[in-house]
């Protein structure tokens, strides 16, 4: 979320701006952790928030890059800022050039590295900062951003498998579509003016397509195109709001086939966050309240919150999961279960990453080949219905002739 801000400076300054933050809590930790007197902070309204690349100027391809290179840096004993500054001359894209020079100038008036990171919240949520955080309280920073960089390149890699699965479904549907208005606009009423001389009568498809095609034409492509961006737009709508929010996280995830992939993509996301954050040595009650904070469904995120309140009263996190069988599996419980028992829960989470980042690699290699018969016949049928539509009555015309 965004929140504009009022605050006075360490100088008395007065100074406006705008934060992005988890919450509202959490962006007014982050003024004053800069040294801010927070006179007025409220939530910024009006805007789309479509995805990193959008809003920051960085791709999530640059943030892994940086981080992987900026791990290899620092193992290689070269010190926080050098690092920045080398990482600033070898960057082309000017938007993050310029947040990278604002980062290393706050390193250079003597920032943590973790502080000078929040500077750019757009880039660096509060998962990463708290790794790299982490890291500066055990000495083990280039360790902290290796993890990271094994993290954001798991999560580029399916992102990217997901998005090439999608491509041959989404390059049907907008041939379809073309020829679909093709037909409409160019064919079918050269064919109907011949097609009014016939005195036969005509099949009920082809008044159904005659009619189309005049409706489309004489307006109602504005319709269909309002519907259709109409439908595009709704998810972010429904999201606009917390109410609103919280049944379209639920309904997402009762949606056949969408709604299993959404909950082992979550069940990934919870496991692999609190698998690193754990492995980093952050209090398990910390580690929880970060992945809430990170896990986009607001269904998830509740079941967290109750998590974080009675594990700090010392019960088990699997004793609470169990609570909830719908939205973590008997699986996922009992290696939590395990994990806790052992005293290697950053490592039985992990064997849940890999499980599920299986099924989804599984499901997005499958996604194609169910897709494609399913258009295949789609199509099929609204060929054959043109076919009888156009082609019948000219065909029965030809007898006549004859």
């Amino acid at each position: 979320m965004k929140f504009i801000y009022k605050a006075r400076n360490k100088d008395g300054q007065e100074q406006k701006g705008e934060i992005e933050a988890s919450s509202k809590k959490s962006a007014l930790e982050l003024l004053e952790s800069h040294g801010f007197y927070v006179i007025s902070l409220q939530a910024s309204g009006g805007r789309l928030n479509m995805s990193l690349n959008i809003t920051s100027g960085v791709s999530s391809k640059d943030l892994v890059l940086f981080t992987r290179q900026f791990s290899i840096m620092l193992r290689s004993a070269i010190p926080p800022l050098e690092a920045l500054r080398a990482q600033i001359l070898q960057t082309a894209k000017e938007p993050f050039k310029r947040k990278l020079i604002r980062m290393a100038e706050a390193v250079e008036t003597g920032s943590s590295l973790s502080r000078a990171l929040s500077l750019e919240s757009r880039i660096f949520n509060p998962f990463y900062i708290s790794m790299v955080k982490s890291g500066e309280a055990t000495g083990k920073v280039a360790d902290s951003l290796n993890y990271l960089a094994e993290h954001l390149e798991r999560e580029y890699n399916l992102k990217h498998k997901i998005q090439g699965a999608m491509i041959y479904p989404a390059f049907i549907v907008v041939a379809f579509v073309g020829a679909f208005f093709l037909v409409t606009f160019f064919i079918v009423p050269r064919l109907g003016q011949l097609l009014s001389s016939f005195e036969g009568k005509l099949p009920w498809t082809t008044g159904l397509l005659l009619s189309l095609s005049d409706f489309v034409r004489k307006g109602g492509w504005i319709l269909v195109v309002v519907i259709l961006g109409f439908l595009f737009i709704l998810p972010w709508l429904l999201q606009k709001t917390p109410k609103t929010k919280k049944m379209y996280d639920q309904l997402i995830l009762k949606v056949p086939i969408l709604g299993n992939f959404k909950k082992k993509t979550y069940l990934a996301q919870f496991s692999e966050n609190l698998s690193v954050l754990i492995a980093a040595g952050l209090p398990i009650t910390q580690a929880i309240k970060i992945t809430k904070d990170i896990i986009g469904n607001t269904l998830y995120q509740s079941i967290l919150e109750r998590a974080e309140e009675r594990v700090s009263r010392g019960e088990k996190i699997s004793a609470v999961l169990s609570g909830f069988p719908r939205q973590f599996p008997a699986f996922v419980v009992q290696m939590v279960y395990t994990g806790e028992e052992t005293g290697r829960l950053d490592d039985t989470l992990m064997n849940v990453v890999k499980f599920y980042q299986e099924e989804i690699s599984r499901i997005a290699d499958n996604l194609t080949s169910i897709l494609e018969p399913v258009l295949i016949v789609c199509m099929g049928i609204g060929i054959a219905i043109l076919a009888v539509s156009l082609f019948v009555p000219l065909f029965q015309m030809g007898l006549g002739g004859v």
